[in-house]
């Protein structure tokens, strides 16, 4: 199946390392600076069980994510954990001690052949720690978001084609049936789970919210630098926060409650990653636009739809 990941109102007690940086808002966490600790303990990372040994570094990572053509690539060399391990795949969240729920897309058939690990922090070595299998699929639901393309963008496009230049992306996209969500049972009850509470219905336009997650496979890292801006369907809203592709499945919190309030499923059609600006080196681009159009924003996904599920 093919991976669409994806990947700060300043909060002193949520961070505990800050990268100043206008490109990278994302930071290295802990329990011990955490307002809320369930936002740490209680978020996982999905690792392939063939990489759990391997020592890949986040500027290794983002040549084989971006470029076919490393040679001709240079990574900023100012760009934040660019020296750290990143080896995760998805991420996600526990809403009981041994029930995760992540995005759609990180589940298919290999699931089996994945390990959970929870409260992943800086420096720590997974092949240390505890992992823990997933023994039942217990929810599972996958639809892309339905994209097409305007009589403008296709004129462009006929254009383009002509002087032979790449087609523009789809302009057009309807949400209504978009849904990326699963509910996994694990073979053990994770030790260090904390109860959490979780809002089914979170929608306050412009209430503050933290992603929490593996950006890139990175250790923990969150990101509160924006909040809750529309709602694309019943299941599905937006937020200008930053997200990375390996942020997919991670929790979406309200910052001021610690609610948990949605799954980070897509990082919006932004293009993360690129030249820089005056510079011959490539790095993240400045933050996502605070616009209201819903296709430039990250998307998350609320647990309506496993509500039933979890209340049994």
């Amino acid at each position: 199946m093919k991976i669409t990941l994806i990947w700060m109102l300043s909060f002193p007690c949520l961070a505990a390392e800050e990268h100043n940086s206008t490109d990278f808002h994302f930071y290295n966490s802990s329990e011990q600076t955490t307002k809320f600790k369930h936002m740490l303990t209680n978020t996982g990372i999905l690792v392939d069980d063939h990489n759990i040994k391997m020592k890949t570094i986040l500027e290794e990572k983002i040549l084989s994510i971006f470029y076919k053509n490393n040679a001709e690539r240079h990574i900023c060399e100012d760009l934040p954990f660019i020296k750290d391990i990143a080896i995760g795949r998805c991420s996600g969240v526990l809403i009981k001690p041994d029930v995760v729920v992540t995005a759609g897309h990180c589940v298919d058939a290999t699931i089996t052949e994945q390990t959970w690990f929870f409260n992943y922090q800086q420096d720590q070595d997974l092949a240390l720690k505890t992992g823990y299998k997933v023994e039942k699929v217990i929810f599972h639901n996958f639809n892309m978001i339905k994209s097409n393309y305007s009589f403008k963008r296709s004129e462009v496009n006929r254009q383009r084609e002509k002087i032979g230049m790449p087609p523009l992306p789809a302009d057009i996209h309807d949400y209504s049936g978009y849904r990326d969500l699963a509910l996994l049972k694990l073979n053990k009850p994770v030790v260090g789970y904390l109860p959490l509470n979780i809002n089914y219905d979170p929608f306050f336009r412009g209430r503050t919210a933290v992603s929490v997650g593996h950006p890139l496979g990175l250790s923990l890292k969150s990101n509160h630098n924006g909040f809750l801006k529309k709602m694309g369907n019943p299941y599905y809203m937006t937020t200008n926060i930053k997200t990375l592709k390996g942020n997919s499945g991670g929790p979406l919190f309200d910052l001021e409650s610690g609610d948990l309030i949605g799954i980070t499923v897509n990082q919006g059609f932004n293009v993360a990653f690129g030249m820089k600006p005056g510079r011959r080196c490539y790095g993240f681009k400045n933050q996502l636009s605070t616009a209201d159009d819903i296709q430039h924003l990250s998307g998350h996904m609320t647990l309506v739809q496993v509500r039933p599920f979890i209340n049994n």
